[in-house]
Formats: structure tokens, C-alpha cells, sequence
């Protein structure tokens, strides 16, 4: 009787290395990752864009392999350096406007953006051959009720406008303020005694989370438009199905 087969490994075929399925996902660069609102909108970028890019003042300490610094030392934003350095070429970016303020200083080293920053940063993103700028700065609530949206029709936006982005976004949502940090007892009590009118306020106003404004961002500068828009924060409720 003939002993059975051994059974062996069949490799034909084992040297063609198949490529793994390419990322389509866009690139993004952010300028402005301070404070609870640009932490949340970086954690965000990292999940919806295949490579992400960080303005820096300090090198970055990163644990994924898809983000990197841009740095530039000076700090506030030296503007003959930024018109200098050479910005990477990406599909979107997202510019917030605010200043540091995170626990144990964790935002120390990201560059935090003044109002006067916005139109040099984005002319540098344009020359890089940026395809989309967004812009988030935060407004009051009263000015939000009122639908005051004066940043779209001021200098500022007149100046965006003439750069050639195929999409500009104005993003002004209301976000619940911390007290500021290295601040004393009083001012920590006094802003979060200010923070509790937040809940009389109207629905349709009431300020969003951070996590949930970035998303409502990205979900903008992904989706199909083209042109300048300005979007409150009951654009951007509406977006995220909140009434």
C-alpha cells in the first residue's frame, strides 16, 4: 500500500507581492491645534485624512506615522518667516483662530493664531497649492443671535476671497469657555459662574462641543461646494441633524 502524501506548502504565486488598496483619503494641514477646540479638530483631521500636517513653534511628539510639523520658531507668528517657509502641498486646511490653554500646558509647543495671522497663513497655504481653507473663530453668543457674521463681508474676507481656493469656509461657532489657565481662584470662579447663563440660552445657539465642531468641519471641507461660505453655529447644528 502506497503511503499518502505529505502534504505540502503550494507557493506559486507567493513572490508576486499584491499592493495593499491605495489611500484616497485627502491631506490636511492645521494651523491653530490649541485649546480644547484645535486638540479636538486634530484627533479629528487624524481619522479623516490620510496625511495630516501641524504648525509648530517646538518639535512635535507624535506616535503616528501620518502627522507631521511644520515648524517655525517665531512665537506670535513671525509673518516675514511664514511668507519664507515652504508649506506642504495639501487638499484642506483648517485655521483656527484662539489661544492656548489646555491642561498641563500640553498646546505649549503648537502655534496659536491671532485674527491678524489669518490672511498671511492662508496666502502661504495658496502659494503651497492648497484646494481649501477653513477658517474657525469663535463668536459670542450674543452676536450669534443676532446672526452677525461680520468677519464675511469685513477685510478679512474680502482678502480670502481673492486668493484662488476653489472652497472658502467660515466657521463661527459658540464654545464653552474654561477658565484660563495660571489664573487665580477668582477668575476661575468668576468664568465658570459666566459659563452656567450657556444653558439659558436658545437652542439654536447653544455652544456645541468641541468635538462635535469638528466634526461638523470636516464633514463641510468634505463635501462637495465650491465658492465662499460663512456658517454659524446653526449651520452647524443643522449639519450634525441637531433639530
Amino acid at each position: 500500500m502506497r503511503p499518502a502524501a505529505k502534504p505540502y506548502l503550494d507557493l506559486r504565486g507567493a513572490l508576486q507581492e499584491v499592493a495593499p488598496e491605495a489611500d484616497r483619503r485627502r491631506t490636511a494641514l492645521i494651523v491653530g491645534a490649541v485649546n480644547r477646540l484645535g486638540e479636538a479638530l486634530l484627533n479629528r483631521l487624524l481619522v479623516e485624512y490620510r496625511h495630516v500636517w501641524v504648525l509648530t513653534s517646538k518639535p512635535l511628539l507624535s506616535s503616528t506615522s501620518r502627522c507631521d510639523e511644520v515648524q517655525l520658531v517665531g512665537d506670535p507668528l513671525d509673518h516675514a518667516e511664514l511668507a519664507a517657509v515652504r508649506l506642504p502641498r495639501v487638499d484642506d486646511v483648517y485655521c483656527h483662530v484662539g489661544e492656548r490653554g489646555l491642561a498641563n500646558q500640553r498646546d505649549a509647543g503648537l502655534q496659536a493664531v491671532r485674527h491678524e495671522d489669518i490672511v498671511p497663513l492662508a496666502e502661504a497655504a495658496a502659494r503651497a497649492g492648497a484646494r481649501r481653507f477653513c477658517l474657525i473663530e469663535a463668536m459670542p453668543p450674543s452676536a450669534q443671535m443676532m446672526r452677525h457674521l461680520p468677519l464675511a463681508a469685513g477685510e478679512t474676507g474680502r482678502q480670502l476671497a481673492l486668493l484662488p481656493f476653489e472652497r472658502v469656509a467660515h466657521v463661527h461657532p459658540t464654545v464653552f469657555r474654561t477658565p484660563p489657565t495660571g489664573q487665580g481662584w477668582l477668575a476661575r470662579f468668576h468664568a465658570s459662574y459666566l459659563a452656567q447663563f450657556a444653558y439659558m440660552l436658545p437652542r439654536s445657539v447653544t455652544p456645541l462641543t468641541s468635538p462635535r465642531i469638528a466634526e461638523a468641519c470636516t464633514r463641510l471641507m468634505q463635501s462637495a461646494g465650491t465658492g465662499h461660505q460663512v456658517f454659524d453655529v446653526r449651520d452647524l447644528r443643522a449639519l450634525l441633524g441637531l433639530d
